[in-house]
């Protein structure tokens, strides 16, 4: 495939129905990679290396139930548009993988999961422990990726992602099972949970060039993606498929997550509101589980908050228009238009 037939597949692609523009940029983007995510793919075990058992086991196990890969592709595509691509680029885009698949090891057990992409979790299969160090482990394969990088710009923003990471679970845990969360406080913590490890992703492959501009463009696209990813998560909660959302649904709201859907809905609905407040009091006669979906439906929360991931992915498509037109931004144009509409 030419890259004008890949735009124009492209383009093709985010006119169709929610489920099917997310299922077929995926297939599109791996023929316009040109198997380098195959190739990253097929490397991520072996990034892991062999070790005591069962460190390795753990992440091998989530990296055979499958997951997106949105990270290791923003990396790639960031790289190419920078006109790289090679060990370097795919190093750093095992690296943010990596960096994911130990933030998973970590929330399962923080969680107390059963279930992730449609497998038991690695908790469940091996212990809490096994999965705690096995995410450490996961980290540090990460970091010596990143640091073979030819540059440390990747490598010092590494870090600073990495404390934000930490600081995101950190206010989640807060916030868990209290009624005081604010719209600003769920942004600070989506921020650091989500958008900061895209935001790396998208710079960590552009550091590859020597355009800083193109850097800082690919930053802010990263950010505003990973707003509208883990808006729309939070979405699919309530209302995705779960067999193809990988895990079971309605997990925030039971594990006292108060997460954008339920916010708007109880700024629209007081008595919505003082039902989740006496919910943290600790009144076990409410049960949220079966009122707040039915409360999302009544205030058209899901819609508003769809419309709020939206306005990410324009901000993010907004961030790339000073880069010049190729196969590459068409592509991280698709990838921001279809994960606002994803279904699963």
């Amino acid at each position: 495939m030419t890259p004008d037939q890949t735009i124009d597949t492209l383009r093709r692609a985010s006119e169709q129905g929610a489920e099917t523009r997310f299922e077929a940029w995926v297939s599109v983007l791996r023929e316009l990679l040109g198997g380098e995510l195959e190739r990253v793919e097929n490397e991520l075990p072996d990034h892991l290396g062999e070790s005591i058992y069962p460190l390795v086991e753990t992440g091998r196990h989530l990296l055979k139930a499958g997951g997106k890969r949105i990270r290791p592709i923003l990396t790639l595509l960031g790289a190419r548009i920078v006109g790289k691509s090679g060990a370097h680029a795919r190093a750093l885009a095992s690296a943010g993988e990596l960096v994911h698949l130990s933030t998973l090891l970590h929330d399962d057990v923080i969680d107390d999961a059963d279930v992730r992409r449609g497998s038991p979790t690695p908790r469940v299969v091996w212990s809490n422990t096994a999965s705690v160090l096995g995410g450490d482990y996961a980290l540090t394969r990460a970091l010596e990726l990143v640091g073979s990088a030819p540059r440390r710009e990747p490598l010092d923003e590494a870090i600073v992602t990495l404390r934000l990471l930490v600081e995101g679970e950190i206010l989640q845990l807060g916030h868990r099972g209290r009624a005081t969360m604010t719209l600003d406080d769920y942004d600070a913590l989506i921020d650091r949970k989500t958008a900061s490890l895209f935001r790396w992703c998208c710079r960590a492959g552009a550091w590859l060039g020597e355009d800083e501009a193109v850097v800082e463009s690919l930053g802010t696209y990263g950010h505003h993606l990973g707003l509208c990813f883990q808006i729309v998560d939070d979405i699919l909660d309530f209302s995705g498929d779960a067999n193809g959302f990988g895990k079971q649904l309605l997990t925030d709201v039971n594990d006292g997550k108060l997460t954008l859907p339920v916010l708007i809905a109880m700024d629209r609905d007081a008595d919505l509101r003082a039902h989740v407040v006496a919910a943290a009091e600790g009144n076990n006669g409410v049960d949220l589980a079966e009122l707040v979906p039915r409360a999302l439906e009544a205030t058209g929360a899901l819609k508003a908050a769809r419309a709020v991931g939206l306005e990410h992915a324009e901000a993010a498509c907004a961030a790339l228009e000073s880069l010049p037109e190729s196969p590459w931004r068409q592509a991280l144009d698709s990838i921001a238009t279809a994960l606002a509409h994803r279904v699963r």
